[in-house]
């Protein structure tokens, strides 16, 4: 009996051994567990206090961001102000341009007419002792007979021209390096003085009939009766004034003349009369541009040609055709 009774005992005391490490272990977990709570607690408090300044921060980014939405806005109506501002600045400027441009071609045209009017080219070349021989009124039968004696004495030459039966020779001209030049269709005073539509019609007619045969529009020009003419005052008054400002607008370069053969003077006149006239004329002078015609008449033109050109020679004269670019030889305008 007492064994069992010792035996139960020691149950007990075994039950009540487990129960208290139990026990134990319980509280060392739960105190454990307690901390590891704190811990987390600690942490949860940690992150709400990070989570509120966040939340702060986030505050102030918005009103910044709201801040610089405002002043993007500012800047987006500053930008379209200034932009139909700019707009506007530059049509006034395309105006003021468009303006100053016209007045600047109005000035310049005045300049060149004035210019034209009321002064001369120099009278003399910046060559020295060159010499311009030029025949007007031609093409004509003695057009190639010119050309030989030209060839001989290797001058170059210019011929303005009118409209004859004879306008094919203009070709033998051009292919000889002889410049073409312009007089007139119909070297008609009356008509082509009578108004300037009236003379530039008819400068294009001879103009378009040479460019047909050598392929090239001529670009040097003589009036009829020379820039300085008064019968075309009895047709237009001013014209001459108008015409010689005109054709430089037109692309065009007149030339007169500074020596005179006086082949004009009369029908035929006489060979030792142009030669000494044209040798007379040219003497003394740094440049000449002799006045012959190449009209059917002017046989004795071609007679005194050879000795005109040697005696300019001897006097240092060299032979050029005249060019657009040729300075000189422009009369005193008086109409």
């Amino acid at each position: 009996m007492k064994f069992f009774k010792s035996v139960s005992n020691i149950i007990f005391m075994s039950i009540i051994l487990v129960l208290s490490v139990a026990l134990v272990s319980s509280v060392a977990v739960m105190r454990e567990k307690e901390n590891e709570l704190e811990t987390v607690r600690s942490r949860e408090s940690e992150y709400q206090s990070r989570l509120s300044e966040k939340e702060n921060e986030n505050s102030g980014i918005s009103s910044e961001l709201e801040e610089i939405e405002n002043q993007k806005k500012k800047l987006e109506d500053e930008n379209a102000r200034l932009k139909e501002e700019k707009e506007a600045l530059s049509k006034e400027a395309e105006k003021q341009k468009a303006a100053a441009s016209s007045a600047q071609a109005e000035l310049k045209k005045k300049a060149e007419a004035q210019s034209a009017a009321s002064s001369v080219r120099p009278a003399e070349p910046v060559k020295n002792k060159v010499c311009y021989l030029t025949f007007d009124d031609g093409p004509s039968k003695n057009t190639l007979k010119i050309l030989e004696i030209l060839k001989k004495y290797g001058a170059k030459a210019t011929f303005f021209v009118v409209d004859t039966k004879d306008i094919g020779y203009v070709r033998n001209i051009y292919e000889a390096g002889h410049t073409v030049g312009l007089h007139s269709a119909t070297h008609n005073y009356s008509k082509i003085y009578s108004s300037t539509d009236a003379f530039f019609s008819d400068l294009k007619k001879i103009s378009d009939r040479v460019e047909g045969i050598i392929g090239v529009k001529p670009k040097v020009i003589r009036f009829p009766g020379g820039s300085s003419n008064l019968v075309s005052k009895s047709y237009c008054n001013g014209i001459m004034t108008r015409l010689s400002a005109l054709v430089g607008e037109k692309g065009y370069s007149y030339f007169d003349w500074n020596v005179e053969s006086g082949d004009a003077d009369k029908t035929t006149a006489s060979y030792t009369y142009i030669r000494n006239n044209v040798l007379s004329g040219a003497k003394n002078k740094n440049s000449a541009c002799v006045l012959m015609h190449d009209s059917t008449a002017k046989t004795t033109t071609v007679q005194a040609l050879p000795e005109i050109i040697e005696g300019l020679a001897k006097m240092g004269y060299r032979f050029e055709a005249i060019t657009p670019e040729t300075n000189g030889y422009h009369h005193k305008i008086n109409n």
